[in-house]
């Protein structure tokens, strides 16, 4: 009797304990170029069995993406073939890339959108959009989206999506994001992506007062500059592995960045 009891217990606390392990994928996608088809992406990852998956360089909605003449919704498109909720963060419109025009102008704007995107296994309980700072001397205009997700065990935690600047700018855009604005101090937070700064720069250093790496050292550029992150929430996380997918399908490049997978577990 002891035994079956036992037995019992055990298969209580295992789907919970499984439950608290989260596999996340962090993709710059290079805008779904050359053909903007998201069927290949989602070959390319579905295997992986992924709860989250974090999209930058996102072109949404875009003119060149139209199939018969309509606006596509690629993030929706590739939650559905991975069979995930989808979310999108709005840096800027396709036609202000320059931001020549007042953002006000593009406020409601429906097409022609550029951004982050997370897609995830479980349901999105809130999301929080935000431009950062576009100092003199940076490239684009760029944005940081993190949403609230409720795990199978009832836990609820953030993860966080952004893209920085490739020129300039970006420690000013790091510290928005280690801000209490966006890193949240009562959620236990992944923060993934494209930093453009590599190992021991001073931006990777900000986001070391509030995280850890929680990712490995390997090339994601062409496969040899690290510039693709993903951390944890200092003393809230353990890597259980970490390793740099191929960028190719098939022989076709499906991107210049190489997806990056991290196993992370919560204590």
């Amino acid at each position: 009797m002891k035994k079956i009891l036992l037995g019992i217990l055990l298969l209580c606390v295992i789907p919970i304990y499984a439950q608290e392990t989260v596999k996340v994928i962090t993709f710059n996608v290079r805008s779904f170029e050359p053909d903007f088809d998201t069927k290949p992406y989602a070959d390319l990852l579905k295997g992986e069995q992924a709860d989250f998956i974090c999209l930058n360089e996102v072109e949404n909605r875009s003119s060149r993406q139209q199939k018969n003449g309509k606006f596509r919704d690629v993030v929706q498109e590739l939650a559905l073939n991975l069979h995930m909720f989808g979310t999108f963060g709005y840096s800027y419109n396709l036609s202000n890339k320059q931001g020549e025009y007042p953002e006000a102008n593009y406020k409601y704007c429906m097409n022609e959108l550029y951004g982050n995107a997370i897609l995830s296994r479980y349901p999105i309980m809130n999301v929080i959009s935000k431009q950062l700072p576009r100092p003199k001397g940076s490239a684009d205009q760029r944005s940081v989206i993190a949403a609230d997700v409720l795990l199978p065990s009832g836990k609820t935690i953030r993860i966080i999506s952004t893209h920085l600047d490739h020129i300039g700018g970006q420690l000013e855009q790091a510290k928005v994001i280690t801000s209490d604005e966006i890193t949240s101090s009562n959620l236990p937070t992944i923060l993934t992506g494209d930093m453009n700064q590599g190992v021991g720069s001073s931006v990777i250093n900000q986001y070391l007062t509030r995280y850890e790496r929680m990712d490995n050292d390997n090339g994601t550029y062409m496969g040899v500059s690290k510039i693709d992150f993903i951390f944890g929430s200092k003393g809230q996380w353990y890597l259980q592995s970490c390793k740099v997918l191929e960028r190719f399908l098939n022989q076709k490049e499906l991107s210049d960045h190489c997806p990056v997978l991290s196993i992370l577990q919560l204590k």
